[in-house]
């Protein structure tokens, strides 16, 4: 069973112009609902300043001269709203005669219902419009709000029903689809129980076909372990508040890469309807999160809400340089994140906060993993010792130790541990004896991975003694 990734947390097609900024008035303005930071807050957060300013990721690339195809699994898409511009609407380009089919879905011209297995993926639910507007919400066009890709190209395949849930078995079919039809790029702002085999085949399907993977790391506050968070071959995005602190509902884990904005987030309202209401929020009342006099726009918080900007700044990315792979997408997201909460990687934020301008520059060849991901005691030749376990692999790698220091923010380091022999991906680092610690209390463990260039990428773990 899968189903949304979304949680309430109320707080206080392009029209292809070019301008100084987007003329969209939401991007502009703040406190649209009494909250003292602005409306699009999360678009200036991640590096989607004022076009024009010098600082700005539209600065380099707007999507427009060369449109990437993102297919966004989820409830489907209001593409009559108006800020869903036809333009932004994946169209088939090899459609068959209606009534016929040469692939097993007939009349498949924007998208497909994988719910009810039909041609018409509309959304009765809103989550999915919600997601996609996000990304591709007509920018320059004077109303509303502006998408983060001025010229994505949409592709609805709904996999969710009114009350957001679906199946595995569809999902899968849907993730196969979009890597067949041209998708670089799949957005998955759902959430659900341990990921099933078929699952998992359908995302090496689309690992093979070059389709990048972004999936929601899910709102239960817990590991992404056994839930879909935790697939494999998709990049996990967790969620921040407008403080650059993980939101208290974002889950956390190994599997986490990067984080982004998830916390009071505008986008489009699928007509007629009002998601929140399937949330179960206490003192919810219908119609509260939609903003604007015409209520085609309303707000929410979730981390459904932080994987479309990853998904969003990926299109940018692959719309620049259309030959890049998805594994180099995805290490031009990771390497450029700005740092938050505990220095280095971490299990709650990844590689840190999405930044759209410093990954459209980044190199897409190079990289430099450092993460811990555990430290627990195992028995070593008749001793116990603790096992340390995560990752250091680098395109320049030059190696990697491990320290300790006192404290949950120690004022100073040494080396210690005996450590595994060259690069590791999601292994054992190597092992710590506890007469390296020399006392019980409180002590933080951290990896430091080095490349030729003598740069260095870090992460910490802390551990409590007896």
């Amino acid at each position: 069973m899968i189903r949304l990734a979304l949680v309430l947390a109320l707080i206080a097609g392009p029209a292809f112009a070019q301008s100084s900024a987007p003329n969209d008035p939401y991007f502009s303005t703040s406190g649209a609902w009494g909250q003292s930071y602005g409306d699009q807050w999360a678009l200036a957060r991640i590096g989607l300043a004022p076009k024009g300013s010098g600082k700005s990721a539209w600065d380099l690339e707007t999507g427009q001269n060369r449109p990437v195809i993102v297919a966004v699994l989820d409830t489907g898409l209001d593409f009559l709203h108006p800020e869903i511009h036809p333009k932004s609407l994946w169209r088939n380009p090899k459609p068959a005669r209606p009534g016929e089919s040469s692939d097993g879905y007939v009349d498949d011209r924007i998208g497909w219902n994988f719910v009810d297995n039909n041609p018409n993926p509309f959304d009765n639910d809103g989550h999915g419009t919600f997601v996609a507007g996000l990304i591709g919400a007509a920018a320059n066009n004077g109303r509303g709000i502006a998408g983060i890709n001025w010229g994505a190209r949409l592709m609805p395949l709904k996999v969710m029903n009114l009350f957001g849930k679906g199946r595995a078995f569809d999902l899968a079919r849907a993730i196969i689809y979009a890597a067949d039809h041209g998708a670089r790029v799949i957005n998955l702002s759902l959430e659900g129980e341990k990921p099933t085999r078929t699952e998992e085949l359908a995302l090496a399907y689309a690992e093979q076909k070059g389709v990048l993977v972004v999936v929601a790391a899910g709102n239960r506050a817990g590991e992404t372990d056994d839930r879909v968070g935790g697939f494999r071959r998709a990049l996990a995005v967790a969620a921040l508040d407008p403080q650059d602190r993980r939101a208290g509902f974002s889950n956390w884990g190994k599997h986490v890469r990067i984080a982004a904005p998830g916390v009071d987030i505008l986008s489009l309202r699928a007509r007629r309807s009002d998601f929140m209401l399937l949330t179960g929020a206490k003192n919810y009342r219908a119609g509260d999160a939609f903003v604007g006099p015409e209520r085609q726009l309303m707000r929410s918080s979730g981390t459904s809400f932080a994987a479309p900007f990853v998904s969003g700044v990926a299109s940018l990315i692959l719309a620049k340089n259309p030959n890049l792979s998805a594994a180099q997408v995805e290490r031009m997201l990771l390497m450029s994140a700005d740092d938050v909460e505990t220095p280095g990687w971490d299990q709650l934020t990844g590689y840190g906060r999405l930044n759209a301008r410093k990954a459209l520059e980044a190199d897409p060849d190079y990289f430099l993993f450092a993460e811990l991901h555990k430290a627990a005691p195992v028995k070593d030749a008749g001793r116990v010792v603790l096992q340390v376990s995560g990752t250091a692999s680098g395109s320049r790698f030059a190696g990697y130790h491990l320290e300790i220091g006192q404290g949950e923010n120690p004022a100073s380091w040494r080396r210690a541990g005996k450590l595994a022999a060259g690069q590791v991906q999601d292994g054992i680092l190597g092992t710590l004896g506890f007469e390296d610690f020399g006392a019980p209390g409180r002590w933080t463990v951290r990896l430091v991975a080095q490349d030729s260039r003598n740069f260095t990428r870090e992460s910490r773990v802390s551990l409590t003694l007896q």
